[in-house]
């Protein structure tokens, strides 16, 4: 009788049934696809925000070299800038088809319509790599850090697809000042550049 009385009380008339989740209000998701890049160092101990990409694209990753800088907008484009503290010669690390020192952040032009995805910044080289997968690379070939075994010279002033990882993309990409490590889809790890000290 007891298990009976309890049973009454759960089920009964004053127990509604509770109203279909259609009928509830959305929770509302905000999101936003601005962001802001700053600088500092090279005497600047205090970060300053970066005005200078074209309005309305925003920043998805940031790399920093000795010479230069890169940022990969949300829009999947790629900037480059000199860093002028390095102090060096350009070798076309900024991709824009010449040594000259961009104080600015300019559009790479040559990887216009290549969907950019990650970009890694050497000593005096460039390496980024798109959403398929494929690398491209400018820059000081010097060590051979471009990857085409200098056979484009010792400066490569525009990007440059690398013909050997067509059909292995790319995941990942690492520079370090003098060589470059890339993880492949395939999970494999390749490395290339200057071997000293057992890089």
């Amino acid at each position: 009788r007891e298990m009976e009385e309890k049973v009454t009380l759960l089920n009964g008339p004053n127990k509604r049934p509770r109203s279909s989740t259609m009928n509830e209000a959305p929770i509302a998701v905000v999101t936003s696809r601005t962001s802001e890049v700053y600088v500092w160092g090279g005497g600047k101990s205090t970060p300053q925000k970066l005005d200078a990409i074209k309005s309305g694209c925003s920043a998805r990753q940031v790399c920093a070299g000795n010479t230069h800088f890169a940022v990969v907008t949300v829009e999947k484009e790629l900037y480059t800038w000199v860093n002028m503290q390095g102090g060096t010669k350009l070798h076309g690390q900024l991709g824009h088809g010449d040594r000259a020192s961009y104080r600015q952040p300019k559009h790479v032009e040559k990887l216009q319509g290549k969907a950019i995805r990650q970009v890694s910044c050497g000593d005096d080289f460039t390496v980024c790599i798109t959403d398929e997968g494929q690398m491209y690379a400018f820059g000081s070939d010097y060590y051979g850090c471009v990857g085409v075994d200098k056979a484009y010279g010792s400066e490569v002033l525009e990007p440059l697809q690398l013909d050997f990882f067509l059909t292995n993309p790319v995941e990942q990409v690492s520079c370090g000042d003098n060589h470059v490590a890339v993880l492949t889809r395939n999970r494999e790890v390749y490395t290339w550049g200057c071997g000293e000290y057992g890089r």
